[in-house]
């Protein structure tokens, strides 16, 4: 027979196996330095939209704190390219859109020498991306018969770019999640439709993308409610649940949940839950001293993902 400790213990060690996938590990201590790329084309192929001469600007970026300290090699952890000449994509770390798993900056000697190899998508096209560190020269051929689409010397340079959000560039894409909390009803005023012993039902919708590593912490997207077999609100919604005070602590066991907002619910309320006491309330706004509802709230540390989190967490 397993114990309730034992299984809130499991579910613990579940539910950090999946935060340390989603946030990575020492992301908090990485110091992002992002370079620009200058690339004249001298080989266009024929019918593309580029010509000889044009000039074609990338970004790449790499963790300052990684450098080898012999070969000065440095792994490269995203790439952007100037699109129409105002946006830079991907805006932040794409595993389909900008494969990072065969790319590296030499920054030994100057000129910088990069070496980027992969497969990819590009405007829906299959191509072969080729930054080789040889040569100095990046090339980008169709897969189907490797037959050239551009091509061009390139030129690092190796002042660092500045003003930029690398934090928020290095995000990764987003991961919605969804966890089910449990409110146990032992407090009810007069009047008041819910009863004692009953159970209010809840989804917390959050991004693990944005979880802070250091605390643990994680802004709330949405907070659902069931309600006549639904959970509503069903996409983000700052009228009917307001998210400017609301987080999730998931460093601790168990998880906590801290919100405040006043929202009408057929009647002016204020809704509270309190990370130290593990206790949701609801009070009327007219008299914030008294309480309509409350009762101890459980949150299930097993997160639930897919269209229905993803739904949940979108406008």
């Amino acid at each position: 027979m397993i114990s309730s400790k034992q299984r809130r213990s499991k579910g613990g060690r579940w539910w950090w196996l999946v935060l340390s996938l989603c946030i990575g590990a020492g992301t908090a201590a990485a110091r992002i330095v992002a370079l620009d790329i200058d690339l004249p084309l001298d080989q266009v192929g024929t019918g593309r939209a580029f010509k000889p001469g044009d000039h074609h600007r990338a970004r790449v970026f790499f963790d300052d704190e990684q450098i080898d300290s012999k070969t000065h090699r440095v792994r490269v952890l995203h790439m952007q390219h100037l699109v129409g000449g105002a946006t830079w994509v991907p805006a932040r770390l794409d595993a389909v859109a900008m494969p990072m798993t065969d790319a590296w900056l030499d920054l030994s000697a100057k000129p910088y020498r990069y070496h980027y190899r992969s497969a990819v998508i590009e405007g829906g096209e299959p191509v072969l991306v080729d930054f080789d560190e040889r040569t100095r020269r990046m090339s980008i051929r169709l897969q189907s018969d490797e037959s050239l689409i551009v091509s061009a010397p390139y030129a690092i340079d190796s002042t660092p770019v500045a003003g930029l959000d690398s934090q928020g560039l290095m995000r990764r894409p987003p991961a919605y999640l969804v966890l089910n909390m449990d409110v146990a009803i032992d407090q009810v005023a007069p009047g008041e439709q819910a009863q004692v012993g009953s159970h209010d039902r809840l989804h917390l919708v959050f991004d693990a993308s944005d979880i802070d590593a250091a605390s643990g912490r994680v802004p709330l997207l949405n907070m659902q409610h069931l309600i006549n077999g639904e959970y509503q609100p069903a996409h983000p919604d700052p009228i009917f649940m307001p998210m400017s005070d609301a987080w999730l602590e998931l460093g601790q066991e168990p998880i906590a949940l801290h919100f405040r907002g006043s929202v009408v619910h057929g009647k002016p309320i204020l809704i509270e839950a309190d990370e130290r006491t593990h206790r949701l309330t609801i009070h009327p706004q007219e008299r914030p001293q008294d309480v309509l509802i409350s009762g101890q709230y459980t949150i299930d540390a097993r997160p639930i993902s897919g269209p229905a989190a993803v739904a949940a967490a979108i406008q």
